[in-house]
């Protein structure tokens, strides 16, 4: 005997019991634990444009001259400290065409062409620092706004997953599983969305005109894949900052190994060994590499007597530019003989090292492209709300669907029909809602829209 049509979709429904798994757990992770994660994304959103935030009110200390530069870090650290001899100039960046000299919680900026100090920034504003230690953090940063101590205690078994074999905190324990959360719901969502080669057309359109159902399902679909990108690489270099285990397998499905790590460190040198002046280190790091840009110096710590100096350098396209600390070639320098060395950027880094380490954070973060480009980086950030939103409003149609017909069942009335948008729906994917799915494929069910 030939088969019906409902029959051959009821049948097809009870074989797909992998789609069914990740329809319930895309759907169950996302409304147990989607406020926190939205809480996470939403706050790297507002954090991609933390340095145009940053420099709200201080429009003159960045109001530097177009002309070309006159001065270089070495000179504009001095520049600062003549004026300021008691301000510990530990560091010094050529950050959005001015110099940043800065003992690390405030600056004062120095015009390259001119030399003048252009202004001084007291450090980044409390309400931004809590979204550090919140996004970054998962409120773990110690002396940040938002701390909460307890997240900073170790987790006990877990030096396999934590860097250099310590255990992870509480904290970054639970950034790398919203991390990985992430990353199964993009992965999923993709799975769950893809269409048969006939209905792809549909599969990228929005509805907008056939009611909420069919407009917030298409929504959710094309938001979700026009997002899904950036999604992806979020989830997986954001729960690559709390756990190693990220690392380990980026470089066990890529080629190469990565090179071994340098300290940037100077030698052991009897007390009272003389250090040599930050302008004789400068012109050994630049000897070192004559073609290149020198954007960075960080003097070593007093005291210290293996402290070296280290200075970045620009080579190439490089993927730092726009972020606060640029250069991609760092170059150490030991404070008492000058002699120099690489810390990062090796020149023989297999590719696989060069994308984790200089492109992971700068993609991450928006700070690979300007402040103009990023707000595609936004719009993505901002998708988990849409996302939301829409999942919400779909699961809570079905839901209504099932409770009336339910409850008329139970008063022996004829149940209302399913909306035809969601048999739509339905009629593709039934495991969507199994229930109201076996409605639709029952011969004998009057509540079918007509």
């Amino acid at each position: 005997m030939t088969a019906t049509r409902a029959e051959r979709k009821a049948r097809t429904a009870r074989r797909r019991p992998v789609r069914r798994f990740l329809v319930i757990t895309h759907r169950w992770m996302s409304l147990l634990l989607g406020l926190v994660l939205l809480a996470i994304t939403t706050s790297g959103a507002i954090l991609l444009y933390r340095p145009e935030l940053e420099k709200l009110g201080h429009g003159d200390a960045y109001a530097a001259s177009a002309g070309p530069a006159t001065v270089d870090v070495v000179e504009a650290r001095e520049i600062v400290l003549q004026a300021h001899p008691d301000f510990a100039a530990d560091g010094v960046w050529l950050e959005h065409g001015v110099y940043r000299v800065t003992d690390y919680e405030s600056w004062w900026t120095v015009d390259p062409a001119t030399g003048e100090i252009l202004g001084h920034l007291s450090g980044t504003p409390k309400w931004i620092q809590f979204l550090d230690n919140l996004h970054e953090c998962f409120l773990a940063c110690e002396d940040y706004p938002g701390y909460i101590a307890a997240l900073n205690e170790p987790v006990p078994l877990t030096r396999w997953a934590g860097f250099d074999g310590e255990e992870l905190t509480w904290g970054g324990l639970a950034l790398a599983v919203l991390g990985l959360m992430l990353l199964y719901l993009s992965l999923t969502g993709l799975w769950l969305w893809f269409p048969r080669p006939r209905r792809f057309k549909q599969a990228v359109s929005v509805r907008w005109k056939r009611g909420r159902f069919a407009r917030d399902t298409d929504l959710h679909n094309v938001v979700g894949l026009l997002a899904l990108g950036l999604l992806v690489v979020w989830a997986y270099t954001g729960a690559g900052y709390a756990t190693e285990l990220m690392e380990k397998g980026w470089y066990a499905v890529t080629p190469g190994s990565a090179h071994p790590e340098v300290d940037a460190v100077s030698a052991k040198a009897e007390k009272g060994t003389p250090d040599i002046t930050p302008r004789e280190a400068a012109d050994a790091a630049q000897a070192r590499y004559p073609d290149l840009k020198l954007v960075n110096m960080d003097v070593p710590v007093k005291g210290d007597r293996t402290g070296a100096y280290t200075f970045y350098f620009q080579r190439g396209l490089d993927p730092w530019g726009n972020n606060d600390y640029p250069g991609n070639v760092g170059v150490f320098v030991d404070r008492h003989t000058g002699e120099t060395g690489d810390f990062y950027g090796f020149a023989d880094e297999p590719v696989a090292q060069r994308i984790w380490e200089d492109w992971n954070y700068p993609t991450h973060s928006g700070y690979v492209v300007n402040g103009w480009w990023r707000i595609i980086w936004l719009l993505a950030g901002l998708a988990p709300l849409v996302l939301a939103w829409t999942g919400v409003s779909t699961w809570l149609v079905r839901r209504r669907t099932r409770r009336a017909r339910r409850k008329a069942a139970k008063a022996g009335a004829v149940p209302p029909p399913v909306p035809d948008t969601v048999a739509e729906v339905l009629a593709d994917d039934p495991e969507q809602d199994p229930e109201l799915a076996t409605v639709l494929t029952s011969p004998g069910d009057d509540s079918r829209p007509s």
